[in-house]
Parts: C-alpha cells; structure tokens; sequence
C-alpha cells in the first residue's frame, strides 16, 4: 500500500470532504487522482486559502473536463469559461433554492469548480445534498414507481428573471429558444460510480411528462421533500479564497440569501457535459 499523499477530512456520512494538505496550482497526476477519487466518494470537496487567478482557477477546473461556456454568456457573445455570481443589495441571491446548475441543457455539466472571492461576515453558506441518498430514502415501490419516468425541464421563470436582472430580457430569450423542451430522466444513472441519484432539476422542472398536471404536482413535492432532509446534506461556512469542487451529477446544492443586503462574490467554472442517462440506458433524444 502506498501512503495517501493528501488528506480527506469527511464532513458527514453521505456527503463532503475537506482536502487538506494540497496547493492546487501544483498537484501532480497522482494527487489529481486521489483528489478525484474522493470527489466520487463525497460528492463534493473543499479546499481552504486557494488564492488563485482566473487562469489557474480554469487550469485547475480542467483537470476535471472541457470547460463550459455558461449559455447567457454564450448569448452575449462572452466566451470564457467562468460565471460571476454576485450579490449587492442591488442585485439579491440568486441561487437560494435546491437545484443542479443549467439542468436544462441536453449535456449538463459534470463537475463544478467554485472560488469564493468575497464572502459576507455572517451568512451566505451553501449547502449541498447528496442525490444518490435521496433516492435511497424512497421505498423500493416509488423507486420502481420513478425509475422509467422523465421531468420536463425549461429554463423556467426563475432564470426568466435572474437573467433579465443581470443581463436583459433579449439575453434569457435566446437562452429560451435554443433550450426550451428538452426532458431528463428522474433516476439518473451515475456513468462512473454506477449509483442511482434522483436526479432533481431544480426550478427547471415544469412537470413529469405523460402525467395530468394534479398527479404531477402531487408527486414532485414528494421527491424534492427527500433533499429536504439533514441528514444527506453538508454545510459549508465559506472563507475569503476557499475553494469547492463538487459532481453535478449526483448532488443538489443551495447557496442562502441570510447575507443579504452585504456583498457576496463567487466566480465558478463546470466541465464536462454528458447526457443524463436513466435506468436500463434511458435517455431522452429528439
């Protein structure tokens, strides 16, 4: 056996690590591996005092995919791979609510990278859950229930109105246009760790395809209510150049408004992009 040469610090049972001892402008292949590793069995990982460029924050998000180009920047014509999520009294939290980043998308991201640039004195925590414990928590009837059924997805009212705040309405129009009707399975099958997460949208989810609009909304609560739960979240309390890396594919996470009206900066980098697939090799395709 060899000696691990960075060290995981598990955060609860089911989801969160902190990975200490690692400068992540400098790590090799072996510590990317190990680093990596441990991102598939948490979910999600930290990383304290990484006070890094724009360049090295891409640099250190690739190791994990292709960088993405956020599809609102995309539509502005800006085409580097990082977002800029801040919050004035100005321009409130955007991202208080359960959700998988552009979960519309036929690709979504895989991985995502975000560097805290300016955290408030008290406040603005995120939180993660992990999908594949929420999933879990169901009884084996509704697993079987779910397990062959698809959300409908849109990029929905809620991005309506965060992007016509930052960016105008044109913007979230063509967003619309290329995005709109596009629908992911309910049980996604995790393409590494072959672990089925429920895969929640967010407010992306318009309703469950083939069902009456009352049954839709009877069941969509039921499966949201399960992230609900402490016990398959973590929390992090944030410092100034802390550093998160967590799987889109198998988690949900919240960023709380309690900062508000003070200033919070982020800037985020996601990689990778691959189809959501289902149970039995379920997949939507046009």
């Amino acid at each position: 056996m060899v000696a691990s040469r960075i060290e995981v610090v598990p955060l609860t049972k089911h989801i969160g690590a902190e990975i200490r001892g690692v400068d992540v402008r400098a790590i090799d292949a072996e510590q990317h591996a190990e680093i990596n590793q441990a991102l598939m069995d948490h979910l999600v990982i930290f990383f304290r005092g990484q006070d890094i460029t724009d360049d090295e924050h891409i640099a250190f998000a690739s190791r994990f995919g292709e960088p993405n180009i956020y599809p609102p920047n995309r539509a502005r014509g800006v085409h580097v791979p990082l977002e800029w999520i801040e919050d004035t009294p100005e321009s409130p939290p955007k991202a208080d609510l359960w959700h998988t980043d552009v979960a519309f998308l036929p690709e979504p991201p895989d991985v995502a990278v975000l560097s805290m640039q300016d955290t408030p004195a008290t406040g603005g925590d995120t939180l993660w859950a992990s999908l594949y414990a929420a999933h879990d928590s169901l009884s084996p009837l509704m697993q079987q229930l779910i397990s062959p059924l698809f959300f409908d997805v849109h990029p929905g009212d809620d991005m309506r109105r965060k992007i016509t705040m930052q960016f105008g309405a044109e913007v979230f129009d063509k967003v619309e246009a290329e995005f709109a009707g596009w629908q992911q399975p309910v049980v996604r099958v995790h393409p590494v760790t072959g672990r089925r997460a429920l895969f929640l949208c967010g407010a992306y989810i318009k309703g469950i395809v083939g069902m009456r609009a009352e049954e839709s909304d009877a069941l969509i609560p039921v499966l949201r209510h399960t992230v609900e739960d402490p016990n398959v979240q973590c929390r992090w309390r944030w410092r100034r150049h802390d550093l998160a890396v967590w799987d889109e594919r198998s988690t949900n996470h919240r960023a709380t408004g309690d900062h508000y009206p003070n200033h919070r900066l982020v800037r985020r980098c996601t990689v990778g992009a691959s189809p959501a697939v289902g149970v039995d090799g379920l997949q939507f395709t046009r």
